[in-house]
């Protein structure tokens, strides 16, 4: 018998962080450091951070493609554009 390991279908971390949690500080952190600011904007991107895993952890799984999809910023195949508010046949 195989066994398998029960951390398989959890999300990509870096250390306690996970993958797009780190995408969000690294954003802020690099346009804080184009601008100047990278200490303010540095904490700006924690702060963002913290909101985005409270969203993640008070909704259902899908949530954050959901989101991306209904601002036209990921494509859910199979389902109208989000902008179409009547389907006529």
């Amino acid at each position: 018998m195989t066994e398998i390991n029960k951390g398989t279908d959890d999300p990509m971390k870096l250390f306690f962080w996970e993958i797009d949690e780190i995408i969000v500080i690294s954003a802020f952190c690099f346009i804080g450091i184009i601008i100047d600011m990278f200490l303010s904007l540095g904490l700006l991107g924690m702060g963002m951070s913290y909101l985005l895993t409270r969203v993640k952890k008070s909704s259902s799984e899908g949530v954050m493609l959901h989101f991306l999809a209904w601002h036209g910023f990921y494509n859910l195949k199979g389902c109208p554009k989000s902008y179409i508010k009547e389907l006529v046949e």
